[in-house]
């Protein structure tokens, strides 16, 4: 069993049947109840507002054995530190648990997920994107495209279950640039969009886009906070 729902933003709930992951929630939109038996995971990419705030770590009280994984970016005092915050940096493997996962170095601030457990691989990109800026100047572009290709190719021909991946109307044209290379170098079984700033027309151009003919055969466009999807 493998149950999704879209919060908002970039934040995503992903149930299994002995654990929920968390990604990178920071306040906005109502999170599930979770049965007490499972285990919680809040994975969080970096410290940018729009996906994380410290007053998420309030939530141990709800969920009493809750484990914080967080990007190195986001800072903690030594006296603020407890041993249920992991701190992590990109490109490293790391094991909590049941939970295995892998961290690629985001192009804009802190990692990127890859997830396995339970037998699913989930990948959540963060901001690791193709941030292409109109009226940015070309080198500056031209880097951040093969910063990005870099990054993904280390995920060349590798399978998810689930994989979220950023569309930005802020983009322009180019806001599809970063899920096309993403589908076209791996093998998601279902693929989610995030990170449109509530433009959920975006989600609906993108299945018609034509570039994209050909990649799109599980993608889950979204069109409310609050959506669900029950997948085997």
């Amino acid at each position: 069993m493998m149950r999704v729902l879209f919060v908002c933003h970039s934040s995503f709930v992903v149930e299994l049947d002995q654990s929920v992951l968390i990604f990178d929630y920071y306040g906005e939109g109502r999170l599930p109840a979770v049965s007490g038996d499972k285990q919680v995971y809040f994975l969080n990419s970096h410290g940018h507002p729009d996906h994380f705030k410290r007053e998420i770590l309030e939530l141990r009280e709800r969920y009493p054995k809750a484990e914080y994984i967080l990007s190195r970016d986001i800072y903690f005092r030594r006296e603020d530190r407890r041993e249920w915050i992991h701190s992590v940096k990109a490109r490293e493997d790391y094991e909590l648990g049941e939970l295995k996962f892998h961290t690629l170095r985001s192009t804009d601030m802190g990692v990127a997920f890859v997830v396995e457990t339970e037998g699913k691989r989930i990948y959540h990109a963060g901001d690791l994107n193709w941030w292409h800026w109109e009226g940015e100047d070309k080198a500056w572009n031209h880097n951040m495209a093969a910063n990005y290709r870099n990054e993904v190719d280390r995920l060349k021909g590798q399978h998810f279950h689930a994989a979220f991946v950023p569309i930005d109307p802020r983009l322009s044209e180019a806001y599809y640039w970063g899920i096309r290379y993403f589908l076209e170098q791996t093998d998601a079984e279902h693929v989610f969009p995030m990170h449109f700033w509530g433009k959920y027309e975006l989600c609906t151009k993108l299945a018609g886009q034509p570039e994209m003919a050909g990649l799109l055969s599980h993608y889950h466009p979204i069109g409310y906070q609050g959506q669900e999807w029950n997948l085997c």
